[in-house]
């Protein structure tokens, strides 16, 4: 117990452990921060049969320790939230596009009272400029999302091709107004901020997360009806993935099918999973 309390061993380990508990989604918190405190009580106290420098096991221990903010990071952008409320306005599909249409109108309003229609704007290097961001941002996509839109075999609402068609246009249009939105955007408020200097940045980012929003609000989506998923239930526990799914299932609102999205991708989960539900449920989501 001593060697749990002193300072220089267990305190602060936990300390590390905390602030990257600070990361994980509220609902997962609490199971997180006890399996990681587990193990870290684990090694530990099993460092009197190492036979090794106390320097080196606190080395170790350390490292273990800070291994804990990479995973906490992965959690909080790849996990589904219960908690998070639904944004109404983005609910129906038609909604999101009628959205992103104003949005798009309103920073092409901007952008025009800046003169964008004008040198240097106009310059083609100016726009290849633009056209390599626009690359860059892609490249490193990445970093925070995978391009993937998850697993969907046949279902028997509507043939499969034409609900694949339905979810690309979807996906397409909504990247195509994305770009207008983080071009004029950028545009219309850098000279406001006093950042003229540093648009090609503020289109980076603004790319980078435009495209990941795009990318996860996809996957948040019935493939069939193109609403959001809803109800979210956390099935499974972390330690036991050898021999159990532990993830989070959702719903479609209107009956469509089920979501099986995995909180650790394995080789037998390495995607989000949709399943098909036949018209016997419908009587269930009236």
């Amino acid at each position: 117990m001593g060697t749990w309390l002193s300072f220089d061993t267990g305190l602060i380990y936990r300390a590390i452990l905390f602030c990257a508990a600070l990361l994980v989604p509220r609902l997962g918190r609490q199971e997180w921060m006890a399996e990681w405190t587990g193990e870290l009580w684990h090694l530990i106290h099993s460092r009197n049969a190492v036979k090794h420098s106390s320097a080196y096991v606190r080395g170790s221990i350390f490292r273990f320790c800070l291994g804990s903010f990479p995973d906490a990071i992965w959690l909080r952008l790849n996990r589904f939230d219960s908690a998070r409320k639904e944004r109404l306005w983005l609910r129906s599909p038609v909604r999101c596009i009628l959205f992103l249409l104003i949005l798009a109108a309103i920073t092409s309003w901007g952008a025009y009272w800046e003169s964008m229609l004008q040198p240097p704007y106009t310059d083609p290097q100016f726009m290849a400029s633009c056209l390599l961001v626009l690359a860059i941002a892609v490249l490193i996509l990445p970093i925070a999302t995978t391009f993937s839109l998850g697993h969907y075999p046949a279902r028997l609402h509507s043939s499969a091709r034409s609900a694949r068609l339905n979810r690309f246009i979807f996906l397409g249009i909504k990247v195509a107004i994305l770009l207008p939105i983080v071009f004029c955007g950028t545009l219309a408020l850098a000279p406001g901020l006093a950042l003229g200097g540093v648009r090609p940045q503020g289109m980076l980012i603004g790319y980078f997360f435009a495209f990941r929003w795009a990318l996860i609000d996809q996957r948040r989506r019935c493939p069939v009806c193109l609403r959001p998923l809803t109800n979210p239930v956390r099935m499974g526990r972390a330690s036991h993935t050898m021999l159990e799914w532990c993830g989070t299932e959702l719903m479609c609102s209107r009956g469509h099918g089920l979501m099986y999205v995995s909180d650790t991708p394995t080789s037998s989960y390495s995607s989000q999973t949709w399943l098909p539900l036949d018209s016997s449920w419908q009587n269930l989501f009236l």
